[in-house]
């Protein structure tokens, strides 16, 4: 496997009509409005579709730090309450400094990432799986609420 094949993938499960095999993550909630996006079920202690999209945020944000070579700090902030517009938009840019930065960089897959116990190929397929696992859980909101 190569390090561009990973970022295909990654762009793959994002970008909009790319999904590797359903909806991409952009796909899944471009037609969200802030109500819907903030969505709780009354049972459970689950999170809104916004509290995973701010997941996922936080996650490419650390990841975006690692491949700067700073030293990466997980901070996840609640953004409940937040325009919905400013989060998705704050999603996308992300992911574009993210993906611009994989594609310039010289990675070998099988080298340890530099501070951390995983090699390059581990965190950034681990990347790929846990957008798509939230992915999942954001069909599941919306099939809860109808939509």
């Amino acid at each position: 496997m190569s390090k561009e094949w990973i970022v295909k993938a990654m762009e793959m499960a994002f970008e909009e009509n790319k999904g590797l095999w359903a909806d991409s993550l952009l796909d899944a909630i471009k037609d969200l409005n802030s109500e819907q996006a903030n969505w709780k079920p009354d049972k459970g202690d689950i999170n809104s579709i916004l509290g995973i999209v701010n997941h996922i945020i936080s996650g490419k944000r650390w990841m975006l730090s690692v491949l700067e070579g700073k030293k990466p700090v997980y901070e996840e902030g609640s953004k409940e309450g937040a325009a919905w517009e400013d989060i998705v938009k704050e999603l996308k840019d992300v992911h574009e400094k993210m993906i611009s930065l994989l594609k310039e960089k010289d990675i070998n897959l099988d080298e340890k990432v530099p501070g951390e116990e995983s090699t390059w190929g581990e965190m950034l397929f681990g990347l790929l799986a846990h957008d798509c696992y939230h992915l999942g859980q954001i069909i599941i909101l919306k099939g809860l609420q109808g939509l």
